[in-house]
C-alpha cells in the first residue's frame, strides 16, 4: 500500500512539471497579450506635437537589464483617460506632448504604472498641475525629462546654456527610488527566493504585483 502511494506521488510530480514550467508561463503570456496595456502602439508619429499641446514629458532609462514600461493615464475632474504607453529600451528616450485643461481650475495629473524586470509600481506621478515644477514642463521651458538610472528616478528640467542665453541651466532632482528585487534561481532560469534590494529613499509609487499590473489601472 505504501509503495502504491509513493508511485502515485511520483506520477503526480511528473505530470505537474510540464504544468508548472509550461502551462503557467503560457497563461501569463496570453493574458499579457490580451491586456489593454500591451496593445498600445509604439508609433513615433502618434507622439508628435500638435500646435495645441504646449507641455511635454520624456522618459529615458539607462538601466540595461531589459525594457522598462510605463503605462500612463491622465486624471482630472474625477475622471481619467489614457495618456501614453512608454516602452523604453536602454538609452532610447521617448517623449509625449499634452495640454492640461485650462478651464474650471481643476487639477490635472499624469500617473503611470511602472514595470521593469518583474518589478511593478503604481501611481508614479510624472506631472501634477499643482506642483511647483509644473510650469517647467512647458515646451518653451524645455519640458520635463525623467531619467531612470541606477535604481533611482530623477526629474531633469530646464535648458542647456547657449551663447544666446547663457543664463539658462538644467536642473536634476531626485524623485525617489525604484523597487528592485534580487532573486536566486533554479536552473539559472526560474526564480525562487527573492528579496527587495536595499534603498535609501521613498519609492516613487506603490508596490503592486504582476496581476494588478495587468488588470487594474
Amino acid at each position: 500500500m505504501e509503495e502504491k502511494k509513493k508511485d502515485l506521488l511520483r506520477r503526480l510530480t511528473i505530470i505537474s512539471i510540464p504544468f508548472v514550467f509550461v502551462a503557467i508561463p503560457s497563461i501569463v503570456i496570453i493574458v499579457g497579450m490580451l491586456s489593454p496595456h500591451a496593445a498600445e502602439p509604439r508609433d513615433a508619429a502618434a507622439a508628435a506635437q500638435s500646435p495645441a499641446q504646449n507641455h511635454s514629458v520624456s522618459m529615458l532609462s539607462t538601466m540595461t537589464g531589459g525594457q522598462m514600461i510605463l503605462s500612463c493615464r491622465a486624471a482630472f475632474a474625477g475622471n481619467w483617460e489614457y495618456f501614453h504607453y512608454f516602452i523604453l529600451d536602454p538609452y532610447k528616450p521617448q517623449r509625449a506632448y499634452f495640454q492640461p485643461p485650462t478651464v474650471g481650475g481643476e487639477s490635472y495629473a499624469i500617473l503611470c504604472k511602472w514595470g521593469y524586470m518583474g518589478n511593478f509600481l503604481q501611481d508614479v506621478v510624472v506631472f501634477n498641475s499643482s506642483a511647483a515644477y509644473a510650469r517647467r514642463c512647458r515646451v518653451e521651458e524645455g519640458g520635463c525629462h525623467y531619467l531612470f538610472q541606477d535604481g533611482h528616478m530623477f526629474l531633469v528640467t530646464g535648458k542647456q546654456p547657449t551663447k544666446a542665453a547663457p543664463e539658462q541651466r538644467r536642473e536634476k532632482a531626485l524623485v525617489g527610488d525604484l523597487v528592485l528585487r534580487e532573486c536566486t534561481h533554479v536552473l539559472a532560469v526560474f526564480p525562487t527566493m527573492c528579496r527587495y534590494k536595499r534603498h535609501d529613499h521613498q519609492y516613487v509609487g506603490n508596490i503592486i504585483g504582476r496581476w494588478r499590473w495587468w488588470f487594474n489601472y
